[in-house]
Order: structure tokens, then C-alpha cells, then sequence
């Protein structure tokens, strides 16, 4: 439970304080230099997914399954680093014709940054993903901090004392990553011996590339959603607030996943499927407490992180439906485990953009009608349909098949946490009945989790 503890907070603590920081700094810097920011931001975003070239995965792999195991993962980590130093320096090279092309603006220092910020990003994914199959959650959670919160901080400093540049905090965010990710590739080549291949390299590529689609496909959901709500609804700002705070419970269950990856791929072949079955379980009921608590705390969170002048009601509901993306999520994080276990990613990289381009052509159809409640639900219907398609790949791939868990608490517990966030009015004393419900959600489950939530050996599965 500790070490699953600490992958989810040293994960979703970035998260967390980029939301506090983000009306910091939107009040600090004009709005010309704040888009500079938001633009560069995207970049990193996008481009720390490009330069990693999904050998997070494979490097994590490779140090639990692999027949050279961790001097093959360090091993891996020492490629990774050099195969992300030759894309970010094609970037870097072609930028004078890729951002006009692709972003509508020229190149500039900005944009030099956030290349220079991805490259670094993208090292300490993959330093993280060895930390990760060597069960070293502290360094991990050290080199999140410095790649995400330390950079940010002194960007913050830097704007406050009166410099008033999206480019100068851009170069914070820049200095931030790239030190973290110095530091990560000392960790892991301090950690013994490497042992590189080119045959290591190509199974690890085979098995990692195919996984980039798949993650750009996610990053794009969100920013897919908020362009139909700009061009539908001309609410693009209230979109993107709604979708933030409603995956709130998706972010921790994907962090919950740095802990949970391992520990399946850690299984004897004939304890791999009832492990993941149980630690699914548990795993649902964890989500069910984190939808819940979002859901009924919706109208409280929307107040917080708009003025008066948004439509309060409609985003709660909005944030209710998109809370509910958490529950199909688990389903896709553990058939994703066998999948990752077999080596046949390459269906990701068809099931998950089909996937998202399926949710947003759901939303072109339902917000005309239900505004952003369709945002929101869109955003869920994306992850039930990775969870049906990945249940499915996995079905096909792996022997013998795995039949996801249905357990009732969990479900039960979601689903009247749910309609009663929905039906309950804003009011005195649909207020109270939100508060006493979360407290009784929170009571009645907390014992079953902390149960259920204790260390699992390689060897056993949980009660």
C-alpha cells in the first residue's frame, strides 16, 4: 500500500499544483505572454510523448520480463537518451518550418524552450520507468518534482519580481525538466552495469512505438473536446475547466497505475489472472470513493475555479458525467497489462485514436442538444470504449482469456454517489444531503480499502 501510496501522490501532486498555480500566473503575465505560455505548454505536452518514443513501457518491461532484465532496462535507458537527444535536435533544427505549419506562428525562443523542456521531460520518463520495474518509488517521486513542480516554481519567482515574460518562465519550466532528467539517467546508470543490444533496442522499439498514437490519442481527447465545445458552444474555457476537474479521478487512478503495472507483470503465469482480477477489485472501489467525492463536491469545485459570471450548474453536471471516465479506465489499465505482457502493443495504436475519434464525434452530436453535459459525457464514453476495445485485443492475444470483475460495492457506490450528485439541487439542503452521503461513501469504504490495500509478493494475491 505505501509504494502504491507514493507513486500516487509523487504523480498527481504535479497535477494538483499546476492547478493552483495556473490563476498565479494568468494574473501575473498579460494575457499576449500568458498564451506564449499556454502555446509552450501544449509543445512540452506533446512533445515529451514524441521524444520518449513510448520506451517508458518497454523499459519498465524489460527490467521485470526481460532476459537481460535490469542491465538490459539501464541498458535501454542509456538508447532511450540518445534516440530523444536526436529527435528533439531534429525538432530544434526544422522548427522554422514545422511551427508555422503546424501551430500558425514562427519560431521563436519560446517555442526553442519547449522543445528544450520536452527533451527533458522525455528523459525522465524513461529514468522514471526503470525507477518504476526497480521498485525505487523515492527517486521517482524526486525526479516528478523537479521535472514539474520545480521548474514551475521558480518560473514563478522569476514573473513575481517584475519580469513579466512567458518566455523567461517557459525557460524555468525548460531548466526544470532538463536538470530532472540529467539526474534520472545518473540514477539509473549508478544502479550497476549496462548491458545494450541492437536486437534489445528493436524488440523494445517494436513494443514502444506503436504505444506514441495511443498517447497522443489521449492527450488529444481532452483538447478535441474543447475545440467542439469553442466551435459549438463558443465555450472552449468552460470545456476545458469542466473536463480538468471531472478527470480529476482518471489522473490518480493512471497514477495509481505506476504502482499497479509492476506488480502484474511481477505474477507467475498461473497467478497473473487472479491477481489482476483482485487488485482490479480493489482498484474499483479506490475509484469509486475518488468519483463520489468528485461528483458530490462538483458544485463546490466549479465555484472555486470560476467567477460568478459561468453557468455553475451546468459545469457541475458536466463534471459529474466526466468523473465517470475513472471507472472504464480501470478496465482499460488492466486489460492494457496483459497486452503490455504479450508484447502486442501495435493495437493500440489503432484502438485507442479510434477510440477518441468516436468520443468526439459523439460530442458533435450531443452538445448541440445537452451543451457541456455532452462535453462530459463524451469524455467518459471515450474511456468505456478503450475499456470494451483493449478487453477485446486482450481476449484475442492472451491464453487464457481474462474475464473483467463486476463487483457490486463498487459499482453500487458509484452509481447512487452519481444520480444523486445529479438530482440533488443546489440548495440548503441538497447541499447537506451531498455532505452526509460523501461522509457515509468515505466511512463505508474506507475499511474495505485499507484491507484490501497492502503490499502484494510476487507470489500471492490479496484477500
Amino acid at each position: 500500500m505505501s509504494r502504491a501510496l507514493i507513486y500516487t501522490a509523487g504523480t498527481a501532486a504535479p497535477a494538483v499544483a499546476s492547478l493552483l498555480i495556473l490563476p498565479i500566473v494568468t494574473r501575473l503575465l498579460p494575457q499576449a505572454e500568458y498564451d506564449t505560455v499556454a502555446l509552450g505548454t501544449a509543445v512540452i505536452q506533446v512533445g515529451v510523448i514524441m521524444v520518449a518514443l513510448g520506451m517508458g513501457a518497454a523499459i519498465t518491461r524489460e527490467y521485470i520480463l526481460g532476459s537481460a532484465g535490469a542491465s538490459g532496462a539501464r541498458g535501454l535507458v542509456a538508447q532511450s537518451t540518445v534516440i530523444s537527444v536526436l529527435l528533439a535536435g531534429f525538432a530544434l533544427a526544422t522548427g522554422r518550418w514545422w511551427a508555422p505549419a503546424l501551430l500558425g506562428r514562427p519560431w521563436d525562443t519560446a517555442l526553442l524552450l519547449s522543445v528544450l523542456a520536452s527533451l527533458g521531460g522525455g528523459i525522465v520518463i524513461v529514468a522514471q520507468s526503470y525507477l518504476r520495474g526497480a521498485e525505487r518509488p523515492v527517486p521517482f517521486v524526486l525526479l516528478a518534482a523537479g521535472g514539474t513542480l520545480a521548474g514551475p516554481a521558480v518560473g514563478l519567482c522569476l514573473i513575481a519580481s517584475g519580469a513579466r515574460s512567458g518566455t523567461l518562465y517557459l525557460a524555468a519550466l525548460a531548466g526544470g525538466y532538463l536538470l530532472a532528467g540529467l539526474a534520472g539517467i545518473v540514477i539509473a546508470f549508478a544502479s550497476g552495469p549496462r548491458a545494450a543490444s541492437w536486437r534489445g533496442l528493436l524488440r523494445a522499439l517494436r513494443l514502444g512505438v506503436p504505444t506514441v498514437p495511443h498517447q497522443v490519442a489521449l492527450y488529444l481527447a481532452i483538447a478535441g473536446l474543447v475545440v467542439v465545445a469553442d466551435r459549438i458552444l463558443d465555450a472552449g474555457g468552460t470545456a476545458n475547466v469542466v473536463l480538468t476537474l471531472g478527470a480529476g479521478a482518471t489522473v490518480l487512478t493512471g497514477a495509481l497505475n505506476n504502482a499497479w503495472a509492476p506488480l502484474i507483470y511481477k505474477q507467475t503465469p498461473d497467478r497473473r489472472l487472479a491477481v489482476l482480477t483482485s487488485t482490479t477489485r480493489t482498484i474499483l472501489l479506490v475509484v469509486a470513493v475518488l468519483v463520489s467525492t468528485v461528483a458530490l463536491t462538483a458544485p463546490f469545485l466549479v465555484r472555486v475555479a470560476t467567477p460568478p459570471g459561468y453557468d455553475h450548474a451546468e459545469m457541475s453536471t458536466g463534471v459529474v458525467l466526466a468523473a465517470l471516465s475513472a471507472v472504464p479506465s480501470v478496465y482499460y489499465l488492466a486489460s492494457s497489462h496483459l497486452i503490455l505482457v504479450r508484447g502486442r502493443t501495435g493495437a493500440l495504436s489503432v484502438t485507442t485514436p479510434l477510440a477518441v475519434g468516436s468520443g468526439l464525434l459523439l460530442a458533435t452530436v450531443l452538445v448541440p442538444v445537452w451543451g457541456i453535459a455532452g462535453i462530459g459525457l463524451s469524455y467518459t464514453a471515450i474511456y468505456v470504449l478503450m475499456a470494451l476495445f483493449t478487453t477485446a485485443v486482450q481476449a484475442l492475444t492472451f491464453s487464457p482469456r481474462w474475464g473483467p470483475p463486476a463487483p457490486l460495492l463498487p459499482l453500487v457506490v458509484t452509481g447512487v454517489s452519481t444520480c444523486a450528485a445529479l438530482a440533488l439541487p443546489e440548495t440548503a439542503w441538497g447541499t447537506g444531503l451531498r455532505l452526509v452521503l460523501l461522509v457515509a461513501v468515505l466511512l463505508g469504504c474506507a475499511r474495505p480499502v485499507l484491507r484490501w490495500l497492502r503490499p502484494v509478493r510476487p507470489d500471492s494475491s490479496p484477500a
